[in-house]
């Protein structure tokens, strides 16, 4: 900021769009206005984008002086360098003084930031390249039809249940629907547990 209260820009640095906290931008503020002490205040920037939306962000304040000045850094992030173009940006000083009740405000002038396009390599694709996307796509689709006959197989044959008839058959269930053959559970009544059934029998809970 000038005595003016205008602001130039001393160091210029290519700005391109969609850029994220790769460069900063580096405000200087003179200490003093007239009798007021700047760095007693609040610094605001304030830009409208290229959308027309508006941003204001409280400025960050080093704690020592800079050259002489008061410093602020602002990291450049895609709020800023969403869309190419032009960006007026311009910086608000505010300062609320509780013994007399006085709010102070200063404006500085206008700076015009510009933001260079970047071009989108894939913002286009050719007729070829969709022609392989497609094919990309067919191939995902037969996947997924692959896996839903499987899962779908796999539905039907798995055992989720077991059913007893008649006192002795065992009967694996899928969906309550009897799969594989039954097997049938014999008690050996000679005692010697060798009777060529089973020397066990089936108790229901």
């Amino acid at each position: 900021m000038n005595d003016d209260k205008s602001l130039t820009a001393t160091v210029v640095t290519t700005l391109y769009q969609r850029e994220k906290l790769a460069d900063k931008i580096q405000i200087l503020i003179p200490p003093n206005y007239g009798e007021l002490d700047l760095s007693e205040f609040t610094a605001t920037l304030k830009y409208v984008d290229q959308a027309n939306v508006p941003h204001a962000e409280i400025l960050p304040k080093d704690k020592d002086l800079y050259k002489e000045h008061i410093r602020y850094v602002l990291p450049v992030d895609t709020n800023l360098t969403q869309y190419a173009g032009d960006i007026a940006i311009r910086i608000t000083l505010q300062k609320n003084d509780m013994e007399v009740r006085k709010t102070y405000v200063v404006h500085t002038g206008e700076l015009i930031i510009n933001i260079s396009p970047l071009k989108d390599y894939y913002a286009f694709v050719p007729d070829e390249s969709l022609e392989f996307v497609d094919q990309i796509v067919s191939n995902l689709q037969n996947k997924i039809e692959a896996l839903d006959k499987v899962a779908d197989a796999y539905d039907k044959t798995k055992a989720d249940n077991i059913k007893i008839e008649n006192g002795n058959e065992i009967q694996l269930l899928s969906n309550k629907i009897p799969i594989g053959d039954k097997i049938v559970v014999t008690k050996d009544d000679s005692g010697g547990g060798t009777g060529g059934g089973c020397s066990f029998e089936i108790v229901e809970f």
